[in-house]
């Protein structure tokens, strides 16, 4: 009897070993006819619906050539991209037209640590992508990052991309033209800070040492006797006539606001506007928070000015289009300042400080965490609703085409994220039981309609997890050979 026992519990034990039999991809996700464009497994690029009913391809590796990174334009009907071989290699950039895709620059990418300045990123698309706006599927191992600097963006009007190189910073027209030098300065990053048609650059500016030559008696320039080399003259010593002699190029790090003006781009210092802060912008205006204060500059003007003086840290920043307004939260309210000018106003009020406010990534509200509640603010009429967190700590939010309203949540260190549904009718966030993946990314696709649950890694995972948001249940999916998608939409 003991043996027959044994025998089933292995069998049993077998069986739960066993994974769930994944569906086919485009099995799923027949009705999602979203158009994105699909990064294959090999660094190909396609443009496909999401269900890959059909499919075609923008572009496919040669040898020795691997995509670097792939940027939609705002308007979602282009995608630029860029690629080369060896880190060293002539990096070409590609954009898809009319007539299909073409290289419209070839170049060398900027190497900051050539200047002394540690770098080092991704040498191909992957989560750490800070422009992503749809899905990646790869974690970078140490052996794929690189040295080399890869800044690519779009204007806001779609017409032309800026991109870093290793003799500054470039423009070139998407459909033909010449391309042009915008500055001199390096650039390590390049973030636009769209919709207002301005650049965040992190970069390095080489500024040169000069040494002066002394005129003693009140000698003539003339008389002076040039510096020898190899026992010549050396005329180019002296600049428009100045007695001074270049005796070195010193490299500045910086942060600057690059501004594209209608005969040249300008370049200015940012202030204390960082990658890292807490910001928003709207056509004319860009703000962000420093502490207490709020900052701004605007498209006419690049000198920075304080907007707002709060009495307390400010945890979130936004723009509210359908008010013109700027709105943060300080402490226990939320308040809103109108962008042409105008007196604040409390719109919202909570029982406990704001610690962080989430924009939805498939929707309009925003979801304000306090110490022990979720306050969905949905900023077009001001109203609000509460729900308690039960322990749980909102990361993202995700609203359903149904109503639906989700959270990604973190838990404690080493612990998988998880996820939970506002529940209307407890006034509560309720967890929704879900795959345990330690290093679990959340991506929703098809308007919020599903939720893609993956364990990014070196190579993309052979199956993800999806999970209907109208159905409420998760489904194991075939990984097609993608490593991630951007849609092509208006962003």
């Amino acid at each position: 009897m003991k043996a027959v026992w044994t025998v089933l519990a292995a069998c049993a034990l077998a069986a739960a070993a066993v994974p769930a039999e994944a569906a086919g991809w485009s099995e799923l996700f027949a009705s999602v006819q979203d158009t994105v464009v699909f990064i294959g497994a090999d660094g190909a690029l396609l443009r496909a619906p999401f269900s890959l009913a059909t499919r075609e391809t923008l572009w496919a590796p040669p040898d020795g050539q691997r995509l670097v990174r792939m940027r939609v334009s705002p308007d979602g009907r282009r995608v630029a991209w860029i690629t080369r071989g060896g880190d060293r290699d002539t990096t070409r950039l590609w954009v898809e037209g009319p007539s299909g895709s073409a290289v419209r620059m070839r170049y060398f990418a900027f190497e900051p640590q050539r200047y002394g300045q540690i770098h080092s990123e991704s040498g191909v698309p992957s989560i750490e992508d800070p422009e992503a706006r749809g899905g990646r599927l790869v974690q970078p191992s140490a052996l794929m990052r690189r040295v080399a600097s890869n800044s690519l963006e779009w204007t806001p009007d779609s017409r032309a991309l800026v991109f870093g190189y290793d003799d500054g910073i470039a423009a070139v027209p998407a459909d033909g033209g010449s391309g042009f030098i915008v500055s001199k300065a390096f650039a390590v990053k390049l973030e636009s800070l769209e919709p207002a048609p301005v650049y965040l650059v992190s970069a390095i500016v080489l500024r040169d040492r000069l040494r002066y030559l002394g005129q003693p008696g009140g000698t003539n320039p003339a008389d002076i006797a040039l510096p020898m080399e190899d026992g010549r003259p050396i005329y180019d010593s002296y600049e428009l006539s100045h007695l001074n002699v270049l005796e070195s190029r010193e490299a500045y790090p910086g942060t600057y606001l690059l501004y594209p003006m209608a005969r040249r781009w300008r370049v200015f210092t940012a202030a204390d506007l960082a990658s890292g802060r807490l910001r928003a912008a709207s056509p004319g205006t860009v703000w962000w928070a420093v502490g207490t204060e709020i900052h701004a500059v605007r498209t006419h003007d690049p000198n920075a000015t304080e907007e707002v003086h709060a009495g307390t840290g400010v945890t979130w920043l936004g723009y509210d289009e359908s008010h013109r307004a700027l709105v943060w939260a300080a402490g226990r309210e939320v308040r809103r300042k109108p962008e042409d000018g105008g007196a604040e106003t409390v719109v919202l009020s909570t029982g406990t400080p704001v610690r962080a406010g989430l924009d939805s990534r498939t929707g309009r509200d925003v979801a304000l965490v306090t110490s022990d509640s979720l306050v969905l603010w949905d900023p077009r009429d001001d109203s609000a609703r509460s729900f308690a967190l039960a322990g749980l700590k909102p990361s993202a939010l995700y609203e359903g085409p149904g109503g639906q309203v989700l959270v990604a949540t973190s838990g404690g260190r080493g612990e998988a994220p998880g996820l939970a549904r506002a529940d209307t009718t407890t006034g509560r966030l309720e967890a929704v039981e879900a795959p345990r993946l330690k290093n679990g990314l959340f991506t929703a696709v098809a308007k919020g309609a599903y939720l893609l649950l993956c364990d990014p890694a070196p190579k993309p995972p052979d199956t993800l997890q999806v999970y209907d948001v109208a159905a409420g249940r998760w489904q194991k999916v075939e990984n097609p050979g993608i490593a991630g998608w951007e849609p092509l939409d208006p962003r």
